[in-house]
């Protein structure tokens, strides 16, 4: 059975390459905390012991990248938490397969609040069921009919709409998946993406991609 670093490093490869969550055991998180702690004792009782050696130095920068897998598995998985949550709230699909136990609370405890925040500040969005026609008076009247209330403002269809200028970037770094307005992104090196500005200037300054100054001659993702 492999050790659990090389299983951390399998499991982010897999969170990377889906859109959705990946398959992972059901005690990962619990798992996960109680390795990191244990190599983290181990590598300072060995510094404490010998502080020059070679092997607390080892133990050392091993749970340092044991420490940034983890890390890059649990906020990939939580960025597609949020954005599921998000699409539920508008209606979407409460599924979340391969969700943990700690993940699904989160899920459902996110969720309540969207949707508890669309019906509280922003209840015009929300969908209305037409009203019912009134009954006649006891006289054999109906009352007058109001008005239907104005239609909502058109909205410009897509082509009509301005787009952001994009800027042409090589990736030098595989890193997690980017959400560029409704698409994700995958970050894999060499790979060149057009993408708006304000993104390919974050990854460039994160050092995961380089500008490039013009239009590529090789396909652009």
């Amino acid at each position: 059975m492999p050790d659990h670093f090389t299983q951390l490093l399998e499991w982010r490869r897999n969170e990377l390459a889906v859109r959705g969550l990946a398959k992972l055991p059901p005690d990962f998180y619990p798992l996960t905390t109680s390795y990191l702690a244990e190599l983290r004792h181990s590598y300072e009782s060995e510094l404490r012991e010998n502080p020059s050696g070679r092997k607390g130095d080892i133990s050392r920068q091993t749970y340092q990248r044991a420490i940034q897998v983890a890390r890059d598995i649990v906020e990939g998985r939580v960025q597609k938490i949020l954005n599921q949550s998000f699409q539920a709230s508008i209606g979407g699909s409460r599924d979340l397969p391969n969700a943990l136990p700690e993940e699904r609370e989160m899920f459902d405890r996110v969720l309540a609040v969207l949707i508890d925040h669309r019906r509280s500040a922003a209840s015009y969005i929300e969908p209305t069921t037409p009203p019912v026609p009134p009954s006649p008076t006891p006289g054999g009247e109906a009352p007058v009919a109001r008005p239907p209330p104005p239609p909502p403002p058109a909205v410009a269809p897509p082509a009509a709409r301005s787009r952001p200028n994009l800027v042409y970037v090589r990736v030098v770094k595989e890193s997690r998946p980017v959400e560029v307005g409704s698409e994700t992104v995958d970050l894999r090196v060499d790979d060149v993406l057009s993408l708006p500005a304000e993104t390919a200037r974050l990854l460039v300054d994160a050092k995961v991609a380089e500008p490039l100054e013009s239009a590529p001659s090789r396909p652009v993702t």
